[in-house]
């Protein structure tokens, strides 16, 4: 490979043109094409904890280095508001980052339904089974004032800061930046991508394409014809209104989690920043309209729609059939799309980032590297599309068109079917290959194959209130064991008091770390 062209900026193309600068920036030519007059959506700012482990270390950028130039947060768990009953500011739950301990190879999370069933226990599951529940209603910081980290945690940022941040670095490095609207893409004898004509009428030719183009999927679906495959059977949600509220940080502090509110037709996510927090209704445009969106928005953060930029999306559920097709790879939105319940959507840009980077070709284009690819984006999304679902149909609400038709008509995997089964039968759902935390946030490859694990289901199906139906076959037997479980809970509580008495709060680290309050 000699030239590999992008077509599209953003987060996507700038993630994109930075990572590939990095490994293979002395060996292959690599531009950014980008039309300054096309909008970019910039609604992506919150990630999962393995974003610093898998992309900015390899970028060579700690987190000092990049959080103030984007103005990054914590985010430690997504707080689930109002999933069990209607307009109940005190019915939450935290889904939970980092893997739950064990005790004699069992997690700590089937000890809590034994003993929940027992009588013995009456905590919630994230408050019994973490050491940091009561760390985040406090909006303590996961870090130390010396930076040592305390708890699991992921960030939020400014989606367009990140992407301009990273478009300088990687133009420092060599990345050809080019601006100019694609109006035409030419093809080869052999169907894949020859070249793109821009606005200008220059014509710019490569060996290789990413289309990192949105939405329109300029290239992947536009050029070569890739079909795109639809699961609004799946997940009924289609559209999003968002916007940028402004935040009094000094008086309310800084939440180190994002939250999601459930609404009538959907649900809300409030990502915490200095100075503001992003939010948007994501919602089904079958059971709510535009208008009757954008008024629930505002109604919820009480605020007029001429004191918020509100931008208005309409967005696709699904992925393409091969992400990969020929000669061009298509990375973000132009290859695939869940809601942002979970945070998925900058997860898949740097996972097909990184996965593009290990399948890397030369100019013979072995299909088989292709093959390899397309089968590990495939079997990662339908992963999160099944971990997502398992939002809805699990919930106890039952107040609205949009509610029922979740609990009724939403199409499930087997693959999904099997795990429900395997929680109800009391055993452990997606065992992690392993408990320590450096060690699955830092092998990329292990955890892709085993993302959503045992904790990650628990915090979801317990915050609905859905216990399992039996408890851990082997718990019965072994009442040492119990012992063992109970003392583990309290050196969980004995942690949690210790990193309460010691952290400085969310909005005091960020200060710090921008030079703005001395320690």
């Amino acid at each position: 490979m000699k030239r590999i062209l992008i077509v599209g900026g953003g987060s996507s193309g700038w993630m994109t043109a930075a990572y590939l600068s990095k490994a293979y920036g002395c060996k292959v030519k690599i531009s950014l094409i980008e039309a300054p007059s096309i909008p970019k959506i910039g609604v992506g700012e919150a990630t999962i904890p393995n974003l610093q482990k898998v992309f900015f270390d390899f970028l060579g950028l700690k987190e000092q280095d990049w959080m103030p130039h984007c103005n990054a947060s914590f985010k430690s768990a997504i707080k689930f508001v109002g999933w069990n009953t209607r307009s109940d500011p005190d019915d939450y739950f935290y889904h939970m980052f980092g893997q739950l301990k064990e005790v004699n190879g069992i997690p700590l999370s089937h000890y809590w339904a034994h003993l929940r069933n027992a009588g013995q226990i009456s905590e919630p599951f994230a408050y019994a089974c973490y050491n940091k529940a009561k760390l985040l209603d406090a909006k303590l910081s996961p870090k130390a004032r010396d930076g040592k980290s305390c708890m699991s945690h992921a960030w939020h940022f400014d989606a367009h800061l990140v992407a301009n941040y990273l478009r300088d670095l990687a133009v420092s490095w060599g990345v050809e930046h080019i601006e100019g609207e694609v109006v035409e893409t030419r093809l080869n004898e052999d169907g894949g991508i020859k070249s793109v004509r821009i606005q200008s009428g220059a014509e710019i030719a490569a060996d290789f394409f990413v289309d990192c183009s949105g939405f329109k999927g300029l290239l992947i679906n536009q050029a070569l014809g890739e079909p795109f495959i639809d699961m609004s059977q799946y997940l009924l949600c289609d559209s999003a209104v968002a916007g940028s509220i402004t935040h009094d940080d000094e008086a309310n502090g800084v939440e180190p989690y994002t939250s999601a509110i459930a609404m009538s037709c959907g649900w809300t996510w409030k990502i915490p920043l200095l100075g503001r927090f992003g939010s948007g209704y994501v919602y089904s445009s079958r059971f709510c309209s535009k208008d009757t969106a954008t008024e629930d928005f505002l109604k919820l953060w009480g605020v007029r729609e001429d004191q918020v930029k509100l931008n208005h999306i309409k967005f696709r559920t699904g992925r393409n059939r091969r992400a990969w097709v020929k000669n061009c790879v298509s990375i973000g939105l132009s290859s695939c799309f869940l809601e942002p319940l979970e945070s998925t959507g900058l997860y898949f840009i740097y996972a097909a980032i990184y996965q593009f980077a290990q399948h890397f070709p030369d100019a013979t284009l072995d299909p088989r590297l292709a093959d390899s690819f397309n089968k590990k984006i495939e079997v990662m999304f339908d992963d999160c599309r099944d971990f997502i679902q398992t939002h809805y149909f699990t919930t106890k609400r039952n107040d609205s068109d949009f509610w029922r038709a979740n609990k009724h008509e939403l199409k499930i995997s087997d693959s999904l079917r099997e795990k429900l089964s395997a929680y109800n039968a009391g055993l452990v759902v997606c065992p992690p290959v392993t408990t320590n935390e450096s060690d699955y946030y830092g092998n990329f490859d292990l955890e892709f194959s085993n993302f959503w694990t045992n904790s990650n289901y628990y915090c979801m199906f317990t915050g609905l209130n859905w216990v399992p139906e039996r408890s851990h076959p082997k718990l019965g037997y072994h009442d040492e064991w119990m012992k063992q479980a109970l003392v583990e809970f309290q050196h969980l509580k004995r942690e949690e008091e210790a990193f309460a008495a010691t952290l400085p709060t969310t909005y005091d680290y960020l200060l710090n770390i921008r030079g703005t309050r001395s320690n």
